[in-house]
């Protein structure tokens, strides 16, 4: 009977933590309002696990907002005005220091620690920072 409950036990508790972690900083996913990204990651070193996932999340977040914007202004960027390309790289380089960190919890495991972070951005500061970008320098 032990040999089989043993067993169980450790595969049981092994999946509690599993399910735990799952619900860290899960902050929900974009919307019509605010673009969201989640990551984690693991490190021997607690700060450089915080670097890692949050350098993950801006990542993922940066190829949600590349796509809306390309999305947003690909209809004026036919013509191949570099102008207009340049001016569009700067907003997007400006709108990720403009990212919020909504959870950052990091999780010793071991030797090693386990970090989450949840990072978000409204569309319309996005939409603010293009505007302000390319009225800016047309002026």
């Amino acid at each position: 009977m032990r040999k089989i409950l043993i067993p169980i036990i450790l595969v049981l508790s092994l999946q509690s933590c599993n399910i735990v972690e799952s619900y860290i900083c899960k902050e929900g996913n974009s919307d019509s309002e605010v673009f969201r990204a989640k990551s984690n990651a693991i490190s021997t070193d607690s700060n450089l696990a915080k670097e890692k996932a949050l350098f993950n999340a801006k990542a993922d977040i940066a190829e949600e907002i590349d796509a809306y914007i390309l999305d947003k202004y690909s209809y004026q960027t036919f013509l191949e005005d570099t102008d207009f390309e340049a001016k569009l790289n700067t907003a997007r380089k400006n709108m990720l220091n403009e990212i919020s960190i909504v959870c950052s919890k990091t999780i010793p495991k071991k030797d090693m620690y386990k970090s989450f972070v949840s990072i978000e951005i409204s569309r319309q500061s996005i939409d603010d920072e293009l505007e302000r970008r390319l009225n800016e320098e047309t002026q």
